[in-house]
């Protein structure tokens, strides 16, 4: 999402990569721009119920990982 970096299996040690939703579009943040942009979750969207950035987008919805809401498209 921010660096563009293509994805890939992260070594041993490395970090994963996190999941989120910007703009009801699935995006990726590398191991790389969670360390050295603090910021990089003011970008995801939010639960309209619990306010969480654990969404993803699953068959055209947006579903919460933290609470289980589900915004319809």
């Amino acid at each position: 999402m921010l660096c563009g970096r293509a994805t890939f299996d992260p070594g041993r040690g490395e970090g994963v990569w996190a999941r989120g939703v910007a703009g009801r579009r699935q995006v990726l943040i590398c191991p790389d721009c969670q360390r050295t942009r603090p910021e990089w979750s003011g970008g995801l969207d939010r639960c309209a119920i619990c306010g969480a950035t654990r969404l993803s987008l699953v068959l055209g919805e947006v579903v919460c990982r933290g609470c289980g809401a589900v915004a319809a498209p």
